[in-house]
C-alpha cells in the first residue's frame, strides 16, 4: 500500500514538471505566430503607403496615325512629346507609329522634339502599318525601331512642285526678279535637292552602323516592308508594339511598370480630343509651293 502511494506521488511529479515546460513551448508558439502575423501585416502596409506617396513608373505611348499636314496636327504631336519629357512618372516612350509624312518643315520639328525627349529617356519607335518618308524621318530619332514583317518603310526623299511663273500686270509691282516665286526655277530644284540631303544625313547619323544599305541606294526613295527593313539596317527589330514597349521598359531599368495613354492625357491637358487623320490639311501651293516629306499612293 505505501509502496503504491509513493509510486503515485512519483508519477504525479513527474506530470508536475513536464505540464509547465508544454505551457510554456505552447505560448511561445503563439507568440511566434502573432510576430510572423504583425510582420506580414506591417509589410503590406508598408507597400501600400510606399504606392500611395510613390508614383508607379510609366511606359508612355504616343500615337501619330496619318499624314502631318496642318499647324494643328503638329502641335497636338508636339504637346504630346513635351507632356512626355516633363512626367517624372514616364520613363520611356514608345511612338506607335501609322504615318506616310508630311509636310517638311512640320516633320522636321517633331523630329527635333523626340531628339529633345530622346536626350532624357529612352525612346522606341513601333510603326503598324506604315512609317515611310516623314513618318520614318520621325522613327529614326528614336532609340530602337520595330516594325511588323509587312509594315512599310522607307521612301526617303522630299516631294514638291516647280514655282509658278507669275506675269505682272499695271496692279502688281516687283522690287526684284525672284520677289513673287523666291528662286529661279533652276535653284529652287536644287534647294529640293538639299532638303532631301538634310533627309538622308539624318537618317544616316541616327542609323550609323546599323545600315547596310548605302547612300545612293537610299535616294532612290524606295519602300520597303519591313523583313527587307530590317534586313537593310533601316529598323532593328521585327516585333510588334508589345515588344517595343519592353524594350522601351528593359533601357530605363524598370520591371513593374504602367502605361499611359498620352494621346488621351494630352487631349485632356487641350480640353479637346484631337484626331490626328485628316484635320483638313490644304495641299494646295501658292506661288512659292510647299514641300513634303510625304508618301502619295499612285491613283
Amino acid at each position: 500500500m505505501i509502496r503504491s502511494v509513493i509510486y503515485s506521488a512519483y508519477y504525479i511529479s513527474e506530470i508536475m514538471d513536464k505540464e509547465p515546460m508544454s505551457i510554456r513551448d505552447t505560448f511561445l508558439s503563439r507568440l511566434g505566430d502573432s510576430y510572423i502575423f504583425l510582420f506580414i501585416i506591417s509589410l503590406i502596409a508598408a507597400i501600400l503607403i510606399f504606392n500611395f506617396f510613390i508614383k508607379v513608373p510609366n511606359v508612355g505611348i504616343v500615337t501619330i496615325d496619318g499624314p502631318i499636314m496642318d499647324e494643328t496636327t503638329k502641335d497636338v504631336i508636339i504637346t504630346m512629346l513635351r507632356y512626355a519629357r516633363y512626367d517624372d512618372s514616364i520613363k520611356a516612350v514608345v511612338l506607335e507609329i501609322n504615318c506616310p509624312g508630311g509636310e517638311v518643315t512640320k516633320i522636321e520639328e517633331i523630329y527635333l522634339e523626340v531628339l529633345r525627349l530622346r536626350s532624357e529617356k529612352p525612346v522606341v519607335a513601333s510603326i503598324d502599318e506604315i512609317g515611310v518618308s516623314g513618318g520614318y524621318y520621325i522613327a529614326a530619332a528614336s532609340n530602337s525601331i520595330f516594325a511588323k514583317p509587312s509594315s512599310q518603310v522607307g521612301n526617303i526623299g522630299v516631294i514638291s512642285v516647280l514655282p509658278e511663273k507669275v506675269a505682272l500686270d499695271e496692279d502688281h509691282i516687283s522690287t526684284g526678279p525672284y520677289k513673287t516665286m523666291g528662286a529661279s526655277r533652276k535653284y529652287y530644284a536644287s534647294q529640293v535637292e538639299m532638303m532631301k540631303e538634310c533627309f538622308l544625313m539624318a537618317v544616316m547619323s541616327q542609323r550609323n552602323d546599323s545600315l547596310t544599305i548605302d547612300k545612293e541606294h537610299l535616294s532612290k526613295a524606295e519602300i520597303y516592308i519591313g523583313v527587307e527593313g530590317l534586313m537593310y539596317g533601316l529598323i532593328d527589330e521585327i516585333g510588334s508594339k508589345s515588344d517595343a514597349i519592353e524594350k522601351a521598359a528593359s533601357y530605363s531599368g524598370i520591371a513593374n511598370y504602367g502605361l499611359v495613354d498620352i494621346n488621351r492625357e494630352a487631349a485632356a491637358r487641350l480640353n479637346g480630343n484631337p484626331s490626328f487623320a485628316h484635320l483638313g490639311a490644304n495641299q494646295s501651293t501658292n506661288t512659292v509651293p510647299i514641300n513634303y516629306y510625304l508618301c502619295i499612293e499612285p491613283r
